[in-house]
């Protein structure tokens, strides 16, 4: 393995290309895998890690992924562009579900894997969408090692785009489908986990904002996710933008989230995830000092690693300053596509350099998995039969049993 001390990446330029310059037939570098047109979703048309599999579901649902958007993307585009609230305040997850069914686009009606993300109706009982996960998982393993104490894991990358949201919310809703109790702390002002999860998060809505801000308990804030028994979420509002300037006058400001999560009763929590902002602001140093564990997910591309470097530098200061406790537990590689050389040579950079920190599992480019927040859902009960939900599955399991492995050895 490379020596630690660098990032270690391929200072020559054709590295970053998996080829040569000028092997193209235009000498354009070969094997960039660039499609000539966009990918044409309403008809059919999947490109990447489990092509096959998600053109089949897509041929299966029509042309709904067109034609049928869910009520909740209708809404937030109406909302996005009238810059209106209802008078009556958000529907409730149920309301959404009972609009997206009478609109024939939710999840009962154009649901890829046909399973319903609210309930299922059997002979004698309504099935939950976790149960329907569980069978589509694989239920003969529902409960996986639990760890001997809380695990409070930082999911961080300063640059955007690279799966920290996806994956918090999906080892998140794993975990807990398989026994765990999890908790997930939405720290992005985006306020996506808290939509992933069909949490209110809306502006006014009490969020982490106050838990940082205005000193208020954390447990006040915290929301049980609906479908998924044993996971919550501490929801962030747009208010957490203002955040980053009003915590710098404060006192301990780079602790306040290590103070509200001391204060917090964790005992019965199993793992508590932290999604981070884009960003190495305040609210990312907040999360280093209230973790004493950082998962980073890294994108297979080239512009993904060349921030890294500022990232582990960040968590050494962290570290050196503010939380001597904490290390990079976990790395995970996502977005990975099989088709170029690319991302199979950043795959084997980052292991080579980084070893044993990193899953074994990668997470592929996926359709489900961009499409499940629309519905409310953690792509593990909007369609758990897809590549995206296997490998987030795969990728949690790991967890689990490392967590497993830590508490033998202590």
């Amino acid at each position: 393995m490379a020596s630690a001390g660098g990032v270690g990446w391929p200072p020559e330029p054709q590295r970053r290309y998996g080829a040569q310059p000028g092997s193209g037939p235009h000498g354009e570098p070969s094997g960039l895998g660039w499609p000539r047109r966009p990918p044409d979703l309403t008809r059919g048309e999947v490109r990447g890690a489990g092509a096959d599999e998600e053109r089949e579901a897509l041929s299966q649902a029509g042309e709904h992924a067109g034609d049928a958007a869910p009520a909740r993307v209708r809404r937030a585009l109406s909302a996005a562009v009238s810059r209106e609230t209802s008078p009556d305040g958000p529907a409730t997850g149920a309301e959404r579900r009972q609009e997206d069914e009478v609109a024939g686009a939710g999840p009962v009606a154009g649901h890829p894997s046909g399973v319903d993300g609210a309930r299922l109706m059997t002979a004698d009982r309504p099935v939950s969408a976790a149960e329907a996960a569980l069978a589509a998982l694989g239920g003969s393993e529902q409960l996986w090692p639990r760890p001997q104490s809380c695990r409070r894991i930082t999911i961080a990358n300063q640059k955007g785009g690279v799966g920290k949201t996806t994956t918090a919310v999906n080892l998140a809703a794993s975990l807990a489908l398989h026994g765990a109790r999890v908790l997930v702390i939405d720290l992005d002002p985006q306020g996506n986990a808290s939509t992933a999860l069909d949490v209110e998060h809306r502006a006014g809505t009490r969020s982490v904002y106050n838990v940082l801000i205005e000193d208020e308990a954390l447990a006040s804030i915290v929301r049980p996710v609906t479908e998924i028994p044993g996971l919550s979420c501490a929801p962030a509002t747009i208010d957490l933008a203002g955040a980053e300037i009003e915590l710098v006058p404060l006192v301990a400001r780079e602790a306040r989230l290590s103070r509200a999560l001391s204060d917090y009763d964790s005992a019965e929590l199993d793992y508590i995830f932290i999604d981070c902002p884009p960003s190495l602001g305040l609210l990312t140093v907040n999360a280093l000092v209230a973790a004493a564990e950082v998962l980073i997910p890294i994108q297979c591309e080239y512009y993904a690693l060349e921030g890294l470097e500022q990232l582990l530098r960040t968590i050494d200061l962290v570290r050196s300053h503010l939380n001597p406790t904490l290390y990079v537990s976990t790395i995970l590689l996502t977005m990975y596509d099989g088709r170029t050389r690319l991302a199979s040579q950043v795959a084997e950079e980052v292991r080579d350099h980084f070893g044993d920190v990193v899953l074994s599992t990668v997470i592929p480019r996926s359709v489900r998995v961009s499409e499940a927040p629309s519905y409310g859902q953690s792509v593990m009960t909007y369609d758990p039969g897809s590549s995206g939900a296997q490998a987030y599955l795969e990728a949690a399991r790991e967890v689990a049993d490392r967590a497993a492995q830590l508490g033998r050895l202590g």
